[in-house]
């Protein structure tokens, strides 16, 4: 099975972090009535909080965590995609560089929290093609990379091949 890289909005990492946790949280309140009976409500999930931890590798690794800064500085809302899970909306919350920076490592943590807004219950994580479409064209208008593209979608073999229309493209 090949593992999807970690994605969030124009950033994709290089290598998976090698720790990542899911929180997730029930509303619940107890209710109670003139008899002295509790009833137990489910208000429903709060959002999740998605953590984790790694190393960004490699001579460029101080130039890795600059565009990662500047992706968590620019605030607001993008897809999270990650290993293992549906893609979901999400906002970079925090993001801690931890110990000492070395030369070609630099360890990190990050905290995303989801967004359920009603407007945006599902991320696109298909595209149906148009006749004449081809990978690149798909990777500019989702801003996916094209290798990842490629890996997700084998039966494509190369990236500027037209396509029929009706090809189901996997995005994440």
């Amino acid at each position: 099975m090949t593992l999807v890289p970690m994605r969030f909005k124009n950033y994709e990492w290089r290598y998976n972090p090698e720790e990542i946790s899911f929180e997730c949280e029930k509303n619940i309140q107890e209710l109670n009535s003139p008899k002295n009976t509790a009833y137990i409500q489910n208000l429903g999930r709060k959002n999740r909080l998605i953590k984790g931890k790694g190393q960004l590798c490699g001579e460029d690794c101080h130039e890795q965590f600059v565009n990662l800064w500047k992706v968590f500085e620019e605030g607001g809302v993008g897809v999270l995609a990650l290993p293992f899970i549906k893609p979901v909306y999400a906002v970079f919350e925090k993001l801690t560089v931890i110990g000492e920076p070395v030369p070609d490592m630099l360890t990190y943590s990050f905290v995303f929290r989801e967004v359920m807004e009603k407007e945006k219950k599902t991320a696109v994580n298909t595209y149906i093609t148009k006749a004449g479409d081809c990978l690149w064209d798909i990777s500019y208008a989702f801003n996916v990379r094209i290798e990842t593209l490629l890996k997700l979608n084998p039966w494509v073999k190369r990236a500027d091949e037209l396509m029929q229309k009706g090809k189901v493209i996997k995005l994440c």
